[in-house]
């Protein structure tokens, strides 16, 4: 178990306000950060040191471990044309629910701070810049002969927010024009409103 601090990326199909429970009935929290491959290094290679160092030591217990494939500790961003993007994609995840070896259940959250440290319940969207803390869990599975790590995000600084949907990149595509001003609309309806008998 270890702990670290992700160079700052971009967030990609973040679940980290609500959790997914798509396969998971107990819910997920998850992001993966997109980085490029020049800022990817310093953290590849402290996952992979961590990776080899717990093959090494699981080996010594068990030398079957030593043949196990090691897993890749990202995997390369591809288009929807199947064309490789230059970046490589983090993958975090966080049960919403544990359940101890005593029965007992566990709520978990993943801490969201703004670029200031101060706590925020913002809805991180794709597209944010974040920087990710949390713990690295090294595994060895058996039935897949395969040592990993798993990556399981603590707390998410939010650089910058990126806008919803909904078309608010799109606004730039309008010309200005005479007409409706939201706000002129608001006031009109609070004086008809008033003077509404209903």
């Amino acid at each position: 178990m270890t702990d670290y601090v992700t160079p700052k990326g971009i967030a990609v199909w973040p679940k980290l306000n609500t959790p997914d429970t798509k396969f998971n009935a107990d819910g997920e929290y998850t992001v993966k950060l997109r980085l490029g491959a020049e800022e990817s290094q310093d953290l590849i290679a402290k996952l992979e040191g961590i990776r080899d160092k717990y093959k090494a030591d699981q080996a010594k217990a068990d030398p079957k471990v030593a043949r196990y494939n090691s897993a890749d500790v990202y995997e390369e961003e591809v288009d929807d044309q199947g064309n490789l993007t230059g970046s490589y994609l983090f993958k975090f995840k966080q049960k919403a629910r544990i359940t101890t070896k005593r029965g007992d259940t566990l709520e978990m959250k993943v801490a969201l701070y703004d670029s200031n440290k101060q706590p925020t319940n913002a809805n991180v969207t794709g597209g944010s810049t974040i920087r990710v803390a949390g713990t690295v869990f090294p595994y060895a599975m058996a039935s897949s002969k395969t040592v990993g790590v798993s990556l399981r995000p603590s707390a998410v600084q939010v650089i910058q927010l990126a806008a919803m949907g909904g078309g608010a990149d799109a606004v730039s595509m309008f010309d200005k024009e005479d007409g409706f001003v939201a706000d002129s609309f608001d006031s009109a309806a609070g004086a008809i409103a008033d003077d509404a008998d209903f």
